[in-house]
């Protein structure tokens, strides 16, 4: 697996990217404590998520996912290949 180290908007524009050509309807994220984040995907009109992960971040100004295992989450839980991940990770 090559060393992956994205800014946190661009995994989020990927995640949702990712999430919506999985058919999932909408996906929220939120943090609590400023380093980790949780993303919650939704499918149709439920209010109760269908699954989630959480993720961290680095201290640094650009909040970069360094961790191959917040990677392997989001592709786990959208039922996706990483290299279906990283593609849409280039793009944004």
């Amino acid at each position: 697996m090559p060393k992956l180290s994205y800014p946190l908007n661009t995994y989020i524009k990927a995640a949702e990217k990712l999430a919506k050509a999985k058919g999932f309807s909408k996906i929220e994220y939120y943090s609590k404590s400023g380093s980790g984040w949780r993303f919650e995907v939704f499918l149709g009109s439920e209010t109760v998520p269908t699954s989630f992960w959480v993720i961290h971040t680095e201290h640094t100004k650009r909040k970069e996912i360094t961790s191959t295992e917040d990677y392997k989450k989001a592709i786990r839980v959208l039922n996706a290949t990483l290299e279906e991940f990283l593609e849409i990770l280039k793009q944004c």
